[in-house]
């Protein structure tokens, strides 16, 4: 991983040294994601590398399983996490820089073939399994409505298993955005027409992808992302 680091003069012209701000995410394509060549991409991380570069912070962006990457925010200190909604059970474990993202809807996907799944609503998704992600935001959701892991809900900390197993028949739903959905099938060299939108999960549409810090995040680093998060987002088109 490259490290990019910018040099600060204090008005008496000596060097003011900071932390190297620690910024971890997840595998959530076209967001943010690894390449062929190892380097973390994504159209929220080229946000988030021109927000931090705009604030003169010092930073190295790693991508682990989401769980981990909230348990480092939540407990290292000079830590931030992307690309992550804002919700209030997660109000107060971190300190929040945000719109990261415009919000973006989430679809239960399943295999065009599969006559046999029928659904006119999310209660009766309860009847069938849906692979996701563990910890994410569409976890948190179902949950919350009553869907119980291994009962309905297969979890995994690999993305990209979901559409393996949906593919596979070993599970019935997929969650996730249109766009992830595509690439999710273009890497596994499946055409996107094998998919079919069955339901609109209301969970994300009224919210927006945001970056969070550490508590113990040195206040004059959160200050300067947030100012340079506000300047980008009045002079750009968010992702």
């Amino acid at each position: 991983m490259r490290v990019y680091w910018f040099v600060f003069l204090l008005c008496s012209c000596t060097i003011h040294a900071q932390p190297i701000l620690s910024v971890v995410t997840e595998d959530w394509m076209p967001y943010n994601f690894i390449n062929e060549e190892g380097e973390v991409v994504g159209r929220a991380t080229k946000k988030v590398r021109e927000v931090l570069e705009a604030a003169q912070v010092p930073y190295e962006i790693r991508v682990y399983p989401w769980v981990r990457s909230m348990k480092l925010t939540q407990t290292k200190a000079n830590t931030m996490i992307y690309s992550i909604y804002r919700t209030k059970e997660r109000e107060s474990m971190f300190l929040w820089a945000c719109p990261l993202l415009k919000p973006v809807k989430e679809y239960l996907f399943k295999l065009r073939s599969r006559d046999d799944v029928k659904l006119t609503s999310l209660e009766d998704a309860k009847k069938y399994i849906t692979s996701l992600v563990r910890g994410s935001i569409s976890h948190e959701y179902l949950r919350a409505r009553g869907f119980k892991a291994d009962v309905n809900l297969d979890l995994s900390a690999d993305p990209s298993a979901s559409p393996r197993k949906l593919l596979a028949r070993r599970v019935d739903f997929i969650i996730t955005t249109e766009y992830t959905a595509y690439e999710m099938m273009k890497g596994l060299g499946k055409p996107y027409e094998l998919l079919e939108i069955v339901y609109e999960v209301k969970n994300a549409d009224e919210r927006s992808a945001c970056m969070a810090f550490n508590k113990n995040t040195d206040p004059h680093i959160i200050e300067r992302v947030r100012k340079a998060l506000v300047e980008h987002n009045a002079n750009f088109v968010s992702p």
